[in-house]
């Protein structure tokens, strides 16, 4: 299936001004530019974007260079509008702030292959008046060619947080899912284990039967907490997967080979993303309460078998759901009653930004407790996070790969996928707004073991809105 895959742009914002000798009238110069340095083909057409540092104010074009290493035109990609010698130009009208092309990828690259295509900012002509410009490049990669450096603005969604973004730092790609899309995620790796979606507010409790035809009480207690100090309600640990993201911790037991011992458990589906904005620096992330289900799961073979209905039901849904190796878990709703996509496959992301159930201590015990500005790993990808605080000696700009101490990749607190978690920025207080912390910045172990090293630098938009987290990375090489 055809997908565009868009690159975002961050402009310098210069606009210049040249003279028009024959009339005295002036003619703004437009600065252009691509953002990122390269990107890794991932899909057969790529929308490429040029974008603007100002609307044109009249029609025009933007003449590229392309030098292609490695690939024919016309035999391994083509572009629209086509590559005439060595350049391309693409129109634009006026009124505009982009112009585009199409990239067609024709064949890929095969393991130890080199094979991209560059395109380079010649020039910009606006009404036929040629605008001098720098150069600017952008490197389209055929195979996995891992992104060296690289600024990332996941799309969040702001201060509702209606989305979970999923990041993979070598390709550059993100990946959003509404984060209320599913509910269960079965787990892909040889346990066999079912987790809940935490981005929602989701709880379970297991129930003395296994019997679905069975009418189920709601239990309010059954949730995630609530409030804060001595004055938390609910928030038993036990009704929540375990937030460290060890697979052997979910809130739903293993499911058993053995069909009797696999009993009904209540489900607390949470909460809607909510519609309503709050105050600028605040999140109102949950909306309206999504209700209440009692579900039973037992192994089909390699795979699994979910009975589903509302709790006053006295019959029930059933559907068996596939292992599939390539992603951590298969995901299902029950809005659709049906299986859907949410998280990429299993090596094609690194972190993920989403509204989080975490373990938290009051004073009184730990309580479960839902957090925002949330970034978490992919444990079970094999994904390895540690902190360099800059009270160590060394910061972000100085830090190589000489630097690099890999035994920290083994320590439990780096395995667990909360590596990152809110460390990444402070939590405000009576008086203060949320911020990100300027202390520290991370290193990272991707999934096929590329390093990296993380600065955060943005948390909220122009306006203030949270929801709106920015950060950079480099490949360490």
């Amino acid at each position: 299936m055809k997908k565009n895959l868009f690159l975002l742009f961050v402009l310098a914002g210069l606009v210049f001004t040249a003279c028009n000798d024959d009339d005295g009238s002036a003619i703004p110069e437009n600065a252009a530019a691509f953002a990122n340095p390269a990107i890794n083909l991932t899909t057969e057409n790529t929308t490429v974007n040029i974008v603007f540092a100002a609307p044109t104010v009249a029609s025009g074009s933007v003449t590229l260079d392309v030098a292609a290493n490695n690939v024919v035109y016309g035999t391994d990609f083509t572009t629209a509008p086509a590559i005439s010698g060595n350049t391309i130009t693409v129109p634009f009208e006026a009124g505009v702030s982009a112009a585009s092309f199409v990239f067609t990828r024709i064949v890929e690259a095969f393991e130890g292959q080199t094979k991209n295509v560059v395109f380079t900012i010649a020039s910009v002509t606006v009404d036929g008046v040629a605008i001098p410009d720098a150069t600017k490049t952008v490197q389209l990669n055929f195979g996995e060619t891992p992104i060296l450096t690289n600024n990332i603005a996941p799309e969040v969604g702001g201060p509702m947080v209606p989305n979970q973004v999923f990041v993979d730092l070598s390709s550059g790609a993100t990946t959003a899912v509404q984060r209320a899309s599913w509910d269960l995620g079965f787990y892909a790796g040889d346990d066999f284990r079912v987790a809940i979606n935490g981005a929602v507010k989701m709880a379970v409790r297991q129930l003395d039967t296994n019997d679905m035809t069975q009418v189920v009480a709601v239990d309010n207690t059954v949730a995630v907490g609530e409030g804060g100090g001595a004055g938390i309600v609910n928030g038993n640990p036990l009704y929540v997967d375990g937030p460290d993201g060890n697979i052997a911790n979910t809130a739903i037991a293993e499911v058993s080979a053995t069909d009797a011992n696999n009993r009904v458990y209540l489900v607390n589906l949470g909460f809607k993303v909510s519609t309503v904005a709050p105050n600028v620096g605040s999140v109102n992330a949950y909306g309206d309460a999504r209700g209440w289900r009692k579900i039973r799961i037992l192994r089909d073979g390699s795979n699994y078998k979910l009975q589903y209905a509302n709790v006053d039901a006295t019959t029930y849904q059933e559907v068996s759901i596939a292992k599939n190796s390539a992603f951590n878990f298969t995901f299902f709703s029950f809005d659709s009653n049906a299986i859907v996509s949410a998280e990429p496959e299993k090596a094609k992301w690194d972190l993920s930004f989403t509204p989080f159930t975490n373990l938290t201590d009051f004073g009184a015990g730990f309580v479960s407790y839902a957090f925002q500005d949330f970034v978490v790993t992919n444990r079970k990808g094999g994904t390895r996070v540690y902190p360099v605080l800059n009270s160590a000696g060394i910061s972000y700009a100085d830090f190589t790969l000489a630097n690099v101490n890999a035994p920290n990749f083994d320590l439990t607190t780096s395995i667990d996928q909360r590596a990152i978690g809110s460390g990444w920025r402070n939590g405000g207080g009576p008086t203060t707004l949320p911020s990100v912390r300027d202390d520290r910045f991370y290193i990272l172990k991707d999934t096929a073991g590329n390093l990296y090293k993380i600065r955060f630098v943005g948390m909220t938009n122009a306006a203030g809105e949270r929801g709106n987290p920015s950060f950079e990375y480099q490949k360490l090489q």
